[in-house]
């Protein structure tokens, strides 16, 4: 959230909607089917999910090498990180790995500044646009 300037500027006023805006951001754009893991530093306050680790008493650091370490398909986690240790590690043991700075980049938050859910509405061209005038008389004449 440090790399993400409208979201450094809210952490400061209200962390928990900085973090909501975080986990809803990253989850329109990641594929279905597709799981994401947020580990933030501290104690939860509103935010239950499964999807949500706070950290507690220890770091998020830790909570991540932790679930490195422990899971044994390493090579379908993606570790997504500013920390460069947290990144090397999940690099020895085979994990993807991503820079924040370049998977905010690559989620483009800043090319939807502005737009809300329905940016991501497509178009499937299942109905028609409009009505001929030929059809409209039809029915004019045979409905009315």
């Amino acid at each position: 959230m440090h790399k993400m300037p409208n979201l450094k500027s809210r952490l400061k006023d209200n962390p928990e909607t900085a973090r909501l805006s975080l986990t809803e951001t990253v989850k329109s754009k990641i594929k279905k089917g597709e799981k994401v893991i947020f580990v933030f530093d501290g104690f939860g306050g509103m935010i239950k999910s499964k999807d949500i680790i706070f950290s507690g008493c220890k770091t998020a650091d830790e909570i991540i090498r932790k679930y490195i370490e422990d899971n044994y398909r390493k090579n379908e986690i993606k570790v997504v990180s500013s920390d460069m240790e947290i990144l090397r590690l999940a690099k020895v043991c085979g994990c993807e790995i991503m820079k924040s700075e370049d998977y905010i980049s690559e989620i483009r938050i800043a090319g939807d500044k502005g737009k809300n859910i329905n940016h991501l509405f497509i178009n499937d061209s299942e109905k028609p646009d409009g009505m001929s005038k030929k059809d409209f008389e039809y029915f004019k004449n045979n409905f009315t």
